[in-house]
């Protein structure tokens, strides 16, 4: 069965299903966990850690862009936002420009050897709506309602996202179905990925929502606390 043939079948199974609004006849899916204290603790550390290093990050950034032409210091703390520190001999006390500090910086970084690797087409064509009927059929035996609910999201919305392969979905809706599908940190990114979206590494809600994966926290009201613990905008439950 081809993947457009298995999306069209899945996504009919689901319509028929949803309107006879009869929940009875899947199985039951237990809730997500709540937060323990060890989940919160981790996940607050990384949170606070990913503060700490885009904060520095900018001011490495600042540093490389507004430093004195000769200022040994600065160009050290400078080339850390680049990812490699400056070859010992560019470190001398001379005028190097900012153009000259990013060659000097990306030409030390060594590439790894183009060894050719197998491309995996079958995961690289599917879809957003695709990856979530696979998800919930294979690993919740096509219980539908239970993952929308657990997303905040309405049976209207959900319908419309697995009955249409190119249909749009928001950032914030994708990671709603990442966090109710309960993906790993691997399987959440190509999720996002498929919709157009990634994690930022300079955002606070994005690190929340990844030190919750990596946590494994996926009851969305922890995932509220912890975005209202430092002022984010939480998930709101679709009526």
């Amino acid at each position: 069965m081809s993947i457009l043939n298995g999306h069209a079948t899945s996504a009919l199974c689901y319509t028929n299903r949803m309107k006879e609004n009869d929940e009875n006849g899947f199985p039951p899916i237990p809730p997500p966990p709540s937060m323990t204290v060890e989940q919160h603790e981790r996940a607050d550390a990384s949170i606070r850690a990913a503060i700490a290093r885009e904060a520095e990050r900018h001011r490495c950034h600042r540093a490389a862009m507004l430093f004195a032409p000769g200022d040994e210091e600065a160009m050290i703390c400078g080339s850390a936002c680049f990812g490699s520190a400056l070859p010992a001999e560019s470190r001398k006390k001379a005028s190097i420009s900012p153009p000259r500090l990013r060659k000097a910086a990306v030409s030390s970084i060594r590439l790894p050897e183009n060894k050719p690797r197998k491309p995996n087409l079958h995961a690289a064509n599917l879809s957003f709506a695709a990856r979530i009927i696979i998800c919930v059929r294979d690993r919740y035996a096509n219980n539908a309602p239970a993952i929308y609910k657990a997303a905040y999201l309405s049976r209207k919305t959900y319908s419309a996202i697995i009955s249409d392969e190119n249909h749009v979905v928001s950032k914030r809706t994708a990671v709603q179905l990442a966090f109710a599908l309960r993906l790993t940190h691997e399987e959440a990114d190509l999720l996002l990925h498929a919709a157009g979206y990634h994690l930022s590494r300079s955002v606070v809600e994005d690190m929340i929502f990844d030190a919750c994966l990596d946590a494994k926290i996926y009851n969305l009201e922890d995932v509220n606390s912890l975005l209202r613990e430092y002022e984010c905008r939480p998930f709101v439950p679709q009526k």
